[in-house]
C-alpha cells in the first residue's frame, strides 16, 4: 500500500550563504501534471479568465486563511520573498534577489530587489517586510502566523536589507516564505479591520489586484499593467496576460462540470472523481498533483467521547483506506500511508499502524463500555456513539462513505455541512467531535501546525512528549535530525490515533484547451501570472 515516490529525491541542505533551498519534494510528480492546458504558441494578452471555484471561503486575507478557495486568488495578489520551484523542490528568488542563513539557523538576511511596488505606489522594502512580519505574529498562533513562533523581530539594515530572527533555529522558515500566508503586504494594510482585510482590504505587490468581492457570487481580479518583478522561475517576465480573472462560486460539483463543458467557464476546480474522465481530451485536460503536506484526514476532539483513546484507536483501525480510494477516487488518488502524505519532505512510510482491522476496532469498542444495540450502533450508559462531523459545505462523496465505514463498526457519524464562515466559527469554539483538516504544504512543519499544543490546538491535545519532537523538528540544524524528530512525531501521532489519515488527496481540475500555460505551484496554489487564452 506503499506510496512511495521512487528514485532519487533532493535532500535539504542547510547551509550559509544560500542562493537556493533544496528540498525534498515530489509536488508535481506520480501520476497527474503540473501544467494544463495546451502551452502551444506564442502567448498573447488579453481577454477574461472565467474559473468555476468550489465555495465562497469567506475571507481572503492570506494571513488569516489558508483555505484552498482563498490562496488560490490571493497567491495572484501577493508576492513572496521566494519562491518554490514544483519541479525540484528549490526556493528561488522572488521579491528578496538573494538570502543567507546564520551558522546556527536562526537568522535570515534577505536583500530585496530594486523597483518592485504594492499596488497603492509604495515601494516593497524592508520596512513593509518588518510590517508584514510583525503584524502577523499578533495573530493567533494557526496557520500562517505558527510559521514564525520564535520569532524575535526583524532588523532593517536598509532599504533593500533585512534580517528575520528566531529564539532557536527555524529549518521551516525559508519554505515558509514561498507561501502565500508569508506573502509580503503594504503597510497600509494593517491600518484596515482584520474583518475588512478577510474582504479584501489587503494591499499586495502581486500581478493582479482585487476589483471586487461579491459574497456568494464572485470574486474578479484585475491586472497590474506595471507588473515587472515576477519570481525567477516564471517564464513570463512582466505583466500578467489576462486582464481580469474571474473566480465565480459554484458550490455543487456536477453544476461545475457543466459549466466546463458548456464552456461557461474556462477552469472547473475541484472536478469529482467520477468526472475526471470525460475532460481527458475532448477539448480538454486534467491540471493535476498530488498533495504534499499533511492528508486528509478525521481531525479529532479529543474532548467529549473521543477523549478516550480506546475510541480514538477503534477509528483508526475502523477505516478501509483501500477500499475508500477504490469506491470514491480515481487514480489521482491514494490510500494514506502517513499522516503525512508521500510527496511531502522527510515522508516515511507507515502502513503498518495504519491497517483495516474491524474486528479490531470492535474489540477495543467493546472493551471501552460501547456495547452494540438493537439498530447496530452502539451504547453506553444509555447513550449512542454519535460522533458530530463539522464540514465546510459543499459535502464531498468522500464524507458520506467514511460514515458508512465507521457505521460498520457500530459508530453513528452524524454529517453536518455548513457555510465555510459558521464551520470556523464552530470549529474555532470546538463544536464539534470531528473535522476533516488536511494541510497542503511541502514541509513537515505542517505537523507543528496542527499538533502542537502550544498553538490553536483546536482538537484540545494534551501537553505531550508530541510537542517536544514538534519543537525538534522546526529547530534541527542538521537533516538527520529533522529526520528523527519528523518520525518520532508522527509515530507519536499515530500510536496515540490523535488523528485518523485518510487518504492521500490531489488538486484536480478541468481545463479547457482555450486556456494556455496553466500551472499549480509547489504547494498547488494556480499560478495565473504565465498563462493566457489561446
Amino acid at each position: 500500500m506503499s506510496t512511495r515516490t521512487t528514485g532519487s529525491r533532493p535532500r535539504l541542505r542547510l547551509a550559509i550563504a544560500l542562493l537556493a533551498v533544496v528540498l525534498p519534494v515530489a509536488a508535481c510528480s506520480g501520476e497527474g501534471t503540473g501544467s494544463g492546458g495546451k502551452s502551444d504558441g506564442a502567448p498573447r494578452d488579453g481577454g477574461t479568465l472565467l474559473v468555476g471555484s468550489e465555495a465562497d471561503p469567506s475571507c481572503l486575507d492570506p494571513q488569516q486563511t489558508g483555505q484552498l478557495g482563498a490562496v488560490d486568488i490571493s497567491r495572484a495578489v501577493v508576492d513572496g520573498l521566494t519562491s518554490q520551484d514544483p519541479k525540484t523542490g528549490k526556493i528561488v528568488p522572488w521579491l528578496a534577489k538573494s538570502f543567507t542563513i546564520s551558522a546556527d539557523g536562526s537568522a535570515f538576511t534577505f536583500v530585496l530587489r530594486e523597483g518592485a511596488t504594492f499596488s497603492d505606489g509604495k515601494p516593497v522594502d524592508g520596512a513593509a517586510v518588518k510590517a508584514t512580519f510583525d503584524n502577523l505574529v499578533k495573530l493567533p498562533a494557526n496557520g500562517a502566523p505558527s510559521y514564525l513562533i520564535g520569532y524575535k523581530g526583524t532588523t532593517v539594515t536598509d532599504a533593500h536589507r533585512v534580517t528575520v530572527k528566531f529564539a532557536t533555529a527555524n529549518a521551516q522558515f525559508l519554505q515558509a516564505t514561498s507561501t502565500v500566508g508569508l506573502g509580503i503586504l503594504s503597510p497600509s494594510t494593517f491600518t484596515a479591520s482584520a474583518a475588512d482585510r478577510c474582504r479584501g482590504k489587503f494591499v499586495g505587490s502581486g500581478p493582479y489586484v482585487l476589483d471586487h468581492y461579491t459574497t456568494n457570487q464572485e470574486v474578479v481580479l484585475k491586472k497590474r499593467k506595471d507588473y515587472a518583478w515576477p519570481s525567477s522561475i516564471a517564464t513570463n517576465k512582466g505583466a500578467a496576460h489576462f486582464d481580469e480573472v474571474k473566480f465565480s462560486f459554484i458550490p455543487e460539483g456536477g453544476a461545475r462540470t457543466g459549466a466546463l463543458s458548456s464552456g461557461q467557464v474556462g477552469v472547473a476546480k475541484a472536478l469529482l472523481p467520477t468526472d475526471e474522465a470525460q475532460f481527458k481530451g475532448n477539448g480538454f485536460s486534467i491540471l493535476s498533483a498530488p498533495s504534499p503536506g499533511l492528508v486528509p484526514p478525521l481531525s479529532l476532539n479529543h474532548k467529549g467521547i473521543l477523549a478516550d483513546f480506546k475510541v480514538r484507536e477503534a477509528l483508526l483501525k475502523g477505516i478501509d483506506r483501500k477500499g475508500l480510494v477504490d469506491s470514491v477516487f480515481s487514480s489521482s488518488y491514494k490510500p494514506a500511508t502517513s499522516a503525512l502524505s508521500s510527496g511531502t519532505p522527510y515522508y516515511k512510510d507507515f502502513s503498518d499502524k495504519l491497517r483495516y482491522d474491524a474486528a479490531g476496532a470492535k474489540s477495543l469498542l467493546d472493551s471501552a463500555g460501547w456495547r452494540v444495540g438493537k439498530d447496530g450502533i452502539r451504547v453506553k450508559d444509555g447513550k449512542p456513539l454519535a460522533l458530530t462531523w463539522l464540514i465546510p459545505a459543499p459535502l464531498p462523496p468522500v464524507d458520506e462513505a467514511v460514515q458508512q465505514q465507521l457505521r460498520k463498526i457500530g459508530v453513528d457519524v452524524k454529517l453536518k455541512p455548513v457555510a465555510p464562515a459558521v464551520y470556523v466559527e464552530q470549529q474555532q469554539k470546538g463544536q464539534f467531535d470531528l473535522t476533516a483538516v488536511g494541510v497542503t504544504r511541502a514541509d513537515p512543519d505542517v505537523l507543528r501546525n496542527i499538533f502542537y499544543t502550544k498553538g490553536d490546538n483546536l482538537w484540545h491535545l494534551p501537553p505531550s512528549k508530541l510537542d517536544t519532537y514538534l519543537e525538534q523538528e522546526v529547530a534541527a540544524t542538521s537533516e538527520a535530525a529533522r529526520q528523527t524528530a519528523v518520525n518520532n512525531a508522527v509515530g507519536w501521532i499515530l500510536d496515540h490515533a490523535d488523528t485518523v489519515p485518510l487518504y492521500q488527496g490531489a488538486n484536480v481540475h478541468g481545463v479547457s484547451d482555450k486556456v494556455k500555460g496553466l500551472k499549480l505551484d509547489a504547494s498547488n496554489r494556480f499560478d495565473l501570472h504565465d498563462a493566457w487564452l489561446g
